[in-house]
């Protein structure tokens, strides 16, 4: 069988979307001909946890911890978090009220740690990379990032063993949203760029989620680059019977995610509905948004509550009507498709998405027949659609799509079977 040095920094028990696609990946290596063998590290630090994922894994998977040198424990006495307070892998604050100790840790993670907090890794991971490359006759480096160190510790190994190299880039490089908040100098700008530009350039191939990173890094300088989704496990759908209306957010709601003009939307709705709505958040959600819940809460039932596992969430998501799909602001997401809206398709649920009316994500709503996409600002359209499902749900106390036949390219086995064809190619069998 041939075999695939996967490379990662989240690894269960880590939790989120980028722990997720590689461990659905890994599911399906061995089915299309594929043995898995997985570098990662000791005791990550993670900002979710789900112990849940172990249950995924393969039996008799080969994998390797190494020990990793990480600032996050000096970074959480200078700014005086707790020990057991979880750091977002990208900046969901960046409030007018960080202290300055807050203000110079984020100065120094954007400056000094380059391209990321993680290359404390670099020297372990090589080291065990190379041990396991002989050991096992690795054919081929599969790199999943970020942090993007990994992919640093991926050009070492395929440099030194001459072995193929794919570059999993889940997120823009120095185009991130979050990049900004770190306040780079000209200095760390061009360096992070400079290694960025040698990764699309040095890797045999670069995949990714969506067509419009693809483009990004194809204008980079990438010699080859393939889209593969993230996908999602299909699962005969299983609606609960829910005596509210629920609309439901899961994940991670940063700053570019303003939910106020749904609140306001919402609010123009008669009473009578208004008392059978619920609107549920589960996960972190940006600091500053507090007086807003706050304020909306006094009129619309608004529920918070802490991060789930994934299969915790998709469980409690059986009993919404509405999923809702709130966009980030940037100037590429136009060709981006995040790893929630997998989740969502799985669901069958009508999806309510607030956005631009264009761009990958409409397509992929039309093509499955999943949901809409309305304007932030258009509030009449954002009361239309709840309305239009509100209906359904007073006939039925539940909302489930009819569109399973719709989603079979957006599944995780079609998108490995892709991944894995390309990994043939690249070593000629």
């Amino acid at each position: 069988m041939k075999k695939a040095l996967i490379v990662t920094y989240y690894w269960p028990p880590a939790g989120g979307p980028g722990v997720q696609r590689v461990v659905r990946f890994v599911r399906y290596f061995r089915q299309f001909g594929w043995e898995p063998i997985v570098l990662t590290v000791k005791n990550g630090d993670y900002p979710a946890i789900d112990e849940t994922l172990h249950k995924q894994l393969p039996e008799n998977l080969r994998i390797e911890k190494t020990d990793i040198l990480e600032p996050y424990a000096i970074y959480r006495k200078f700014t005086g978090k707790s020990a057991e307070e979880k750091i977002p892998t990208f900046v969901l604050s960046g409030k007018s009220s960080d202290s300055k100790k807050d203000r110079l840790a984020k100065w120094v993670r954007g400056n000094i740690f380059i391209p990321d907090a993680r290359i404390g890794w670099i020297p372990n991971a090589v080291r065990a990379g190379s041990k396991l490359i002989r050991e096992e006759n690795i054919d081929l480096i599969f790199a999943t990032s970020p942090p993007h160190t990994v992919q640093l510790i991926a050009k070492k190994l395929a440099k030194r063993h001459k072995i193929p190299w794919v570059a999993d880039l889940r997120d823009p490089w120095t185009e991130a949203f979050w990049a900004e908040e770190m306040k780079k100098s000209r200095l760390a700008d061009a360096i992070d760029r400079k290694l960025e530009r040698s990764v699309l350039q040095q890797a045999d191939l670069i995949t990714t989620v969506s067509e419009g990173l693809g483009k990004i890094f194809l204008q980079k300088g990438a010699l080859a680059c393939e889209v593969i989704h993230n996908g999602f496990e299909p699962k005969p759908p299983q609606p609960l019977k829910s005596d509210k209306f629920m609309l439901l957010f899961f994940g991670h709601l940063n700053k570019s995610q303003n939910p106020e003009t749904l609140f306001r939307s919402l609010c123009t709705l008669p009473d009578a509905i208004r008392e059978n709505l619920k609107i549920v958040f589960v996960g972190r959600i940006f600091e500053g948004f507090a007086g807003l819940f706050e304020k909306f809460g006094q009129q619309l039932a608004i529920e918070r509550r802490n991060y789930m596992p994934l299969d915790e969430v998709l469980a409690f998501a059986r009993s919404a009507s509405i999923l809702l799909h709130p966009m980030i602001s940037a100037t590429y997401i136009e060709g981006v498709i995040g790893a929630k809206m997998f989740d969502y398709l799985s669901l069958q649920k009508p999806i309510l998405t607030l956005g631009e009316k264009n761009g990958i994500v409409r397509e992929v709503l039309q093509e499955t027949e999943s949901g809409e996409i309305v304007e932030y600002a258009d509030l009449q359209g954002i009361a239309d659609f709840v309305l239009e499902k509100y209906k359904i749900w007073q006939k039925n106390s539940f909302v489930l799509l009819d569109n399973s036949d719709k989603l079979s390219n957006y599944t995780t086995e079609t998108n490995t079977l892709k991944l894995l064809n390309l990994f043939n190619a690249l070593i000629g069998r």
